[in-house]
């Protein structure tokens, strides 16, 4: 990774020189009118400031007006030559340029810009040349009038027309090769956002896309084949592509951190960043390209200290944060040493040639984009593998579940088994205790042992029945066995087991039906009705079936208990819970919790109430 990085670094960084040495050594200097008053004539009788090589002045308007001059010695070259002497003036982006010479006594007017295209064109494309007539230079000047809303950094040459035509070759193929690698980019960036939906890919898309339109303004692409660029012009177009760039530079690294959970006081100061990004928009549309300049470049200097910050107060591991502090660094190297807002002729950065504007061919966003797609391919193989041990997991998780499953049969296999090898005992018990009692009454003896010994054998018959239904429950399905089942018949059926009825309070609504499976909605009634019994106080026991509505049917039971007997509502439906009041009395603790399995096996929902001394159960079968 190191390697690649390196190698990236060199990329961007080329460090050669537009053009070859200069032929001709030009003697230069400048004066620079900040409110756009003064004519040829006026600006000639101002103090010049001479300077060497290109000409930076930052984020300023007006007009710039240079003077230039061959020196005497270098002119015998370009008379004898058949390829006339040309000035050309770099970058593209310069917006309206005026070249003035003093020609036969007269002065000679040429113009030029990106928006005031020459009516003779001396370069083919994305330069703008004027013919120099070097027959005077070493005795007049010539004049150049600048005006642009760009950062203002002017590099003038003397070269042939040969060598111009040669230089404008090349700066084609530049743009050419610059534009085709953001394009491919772009493309690559929205096939991969096809594939995997990524809000990263997303911003990188319209990072892209603001990329491709920066380098279409600033070599000037949109005026050589777009005829929309005569109502919006370039400028504009321009501003709008490096405003966007850094917003979506921001939002992209807010996307990184952002998953890492950095402090609340970042993520605020992101959003700041982001509503002066928009401001900035409303300078640009408005016409203020140059403050919207300046104010791009004071985000772009703020912004790698909020990233870096915002990186060392995430609260969970960020797996490459020092690429990601790295990369902010060398951002914030590039915006001090590449941007150059200073005043000054010349500067050691020239001769290496940094990138001096923000429109500079090699912001093609090939850096970010490979940053990018190595987070969005490190996310993809992370997530997958965090897929594959979910899926480990649930392979582990299902194989003990059987394993888990193949138990509770074998568990249930064996109660089956108990059950019914102890009925087969338990029976014949039954049947000889029988004989026994008819014996003793028969010979006059007291049958109060045997009646004992029966009442305990009939518990037991009791327990095994309610474990060898439990067991039942748990392993039949009650859904599609559903039928219409009346409740005046089905309480009929239940109270005859009872021999006191006036103990009951019946509430049945007519025609009401239960829409249940039998064997079920008789368990559930049968065993609430002989709990009711079994721990009610005095008082009656009240019992009410309703439709609640259409779709559902109620039965409710209430009955009194003692202050000091009513159950934990959190142990209610445990199973073999007792109260500790009723732990001599017969039973096992068992009931409710088939009333509660057998309910859920049916979509049935059971509730507890307790209403002052009463218990309240409520069961809702739905139809």
């Amino acid at each position: 990774m190191k390697r690649l990085c390196c190698l990236l670094l060199l990329l961007f960084f080329q460090l050669h020189l537009y053009a070859g040495p200069n032929r001709y050594v030009i003697e230069t200097a400048y004066f620079h009118d900040d409110q756009q008053k003064h004519t040829l004539e006026s600006a000639q009788a101002q103090t010049f400031t001479p300077y060497r090589g290109q000409l930076r002045l930052g984020f300023v308007g007006g007009e710039t007006w240079i003077r230039i001059r061959l020196p005497a010695p270098l002119n015998t070259p370009a008379t004898n030559s058949a390829s006339p002497l040309v000035l050309k003036v770099e970058p593209y982006s310069l917006d309206s340029l005026a070249f003035f010479q003093h020609t036969a006594g007269t002065w000679s007017e040429q113009l030029g810009g990106e928006l005031q295209p020459p009516k003779k064109k001396v370069c083919i494309e994305l330069q703008h040349c004027f013919v120099f007539d070097a027959s005077h230079a070493d005795k007049d000047f010539a004049y150049l009038k600048v005006e642009t809303t760009a950062v203002r950094i002017i590099r003038t040459d003397v070269v042939t027309a040969d060598e111009a035509l040669t230089s404008s070759i090349s700066a084609i193929k530049s743009v050419h090769a610059a534009l085709n690698l953001s394009i491919a980019l772009l493309i690559l960036s929205v096939a991969f956002f096809v594939f995997e939906r990524s809000r990263l890919l997303l911003a990188f898309c319209c990072f892209q896309t603001a990329v491709v339109l920066t380098i279409c303004a600033f070599s000037g692409v949109f005026p050589q084949g777009w005829t929309f660029m005569t109502v919006v012009q370039a400028n504009t177009v321009a501003g709008f592509g490096l405003v966007m760039r850094m917003a979506m530079t921001v939002l992209m690294a807010w996307i990184v951190v952002s998953a890492y959970k950095p402090s609340s006081t970042y993520e605020k100061w992101v959003a700041a960043v982001l509503g002066v990004c928009c401001f900035n928009l409303l300078l640009v549309f408005s016409g203020f390209e140059t403050e919207a300049g300046l104010l791009n470049y004071f985000i772009g200097i703020v912004s790698p200290f909020i990233q870096i910050w915002g990186a060392r107060t995430v609260r969970e591991p960020m797996p490459g944060r020092w690429i990601f502090t790295a990369g902010w660094l060398l951002y914030f190297l590039i915006i001090v040493f590449g941007f150059p807002y200073n005043l000054g002729p010349q500067d050691w950065r020239d001769q290496y040639n940094f990138a001096q504007t923000s429109g500079d061919l090699r912001f093609n966003g090939i850096f970010i984009g490979s940053v990018v797609f190595w987070l969005v391919t490190t996310e993809k193989i992370s997530r997958n593998k965090k897929k594959f041990l979910e899926l480990q997991a649930l392979k582990i998780q299902a194989a003990e579940s059987k394993v888990h499953e193949e138990g509770l049969k074998e568990r249930r296999d064996l109660i089956d088994m108990l059950t019914h090898e102890l009925k087969t005992p338990l029976s014949t018990i039954k049947f000889a205790l029988a004989s026994l009692k008819r014996m003793a009454w028969v010979q006059g003896e007291s049958t109060d042992r045997m009646l004992h010994i029966n009442a305990s054998v009939e518990r037991m018959d009791a327990m095994i029945e309610h474990v060898a239904l439990s067991n039942k429950i748990e392993r039949t399905e009650a859904r599609g066995l559903e039928e219409n089942v009346s409740a005046l018949e089905l309480m009929n059926v239940v109270m005859q087991e009872y021999r006191d009825p006036d103990r009951f309070e019946l509430d049945i609504q007519d025609g009401v039906m239960f829409r249940a499976a039998p064997h079920f909605l008789a368990l559930i009634v049968e065993n609430l009705v002989s709990n009711a019994v079994k721990y009610a106080a005095e008082g009656k026991i009240k019992i009410t079936i309703h439709d609640e509505t259409e779709r559902l049917t109620s039965f409710r039971i209430s009955n009194r208990v003692a202050a000091d007997h009513h159950p934990d509502e959190s142990r209610l439906f445990e199973r073999y819970y007792r109260h500790p009041s009723f732990q001599n009395s017969p039973g096992m603790g068992i009931g409710l919790s088939l009333v509660h399995s057998a309910a859920q096996k049916m979509g049935a929902q059971v509730r507890y109430q307790k209403i002052d001394h009463d218990v309240v159960f409520e069961v809702r079968f739905p139809r």
